[in-house]
């Protein structure tokens, strides 16, 4: 079901990027420092989208980069934490006997 839902959004997501370049087919100038140059619109949406999304998957790996070492410290403590219970119970075990 999952696999389906991908694939009904992958169309849907080609169908509106076919419909927006054909919308978008004028020649726009685009002006920096140096210069200036033409293309399409939709050429210039697409390329600001995907150096959005380049810009966003670069912070979110710097988060997850984040959280995956917060973990293996969590996961270390808890390490250290059984080890100790353990000890401790067997202290208390050989203090009964």
């Amino acid at each position: 079901m999952k696999t389906k839902l991908h694939y009904i959004t992958s169309l849907l997501l080609i169908l509106l990027i076919a419909g927006l370049s054909l919308a978008n087919m004028e020649t726009v100038k685009v002006s920096y420092l140096l210069g200036y140059f033409k293309l399409p619109l939709i050429i210039l949406i697409l390329v600001s989208v995907l150096l959005g999304a380049i810009i966003a998957n670069l912070i979110g790996m710097g988060k997850q980069f984040a959280i995956k070492a917060e973990l293996k410290q969590a996961q270390k403590e808890l390490e250290n934490q059984k080890r100790v219970s353990a000890e401790q119970a067997k202290q208390d075990l050989e203090s009964i006997n």
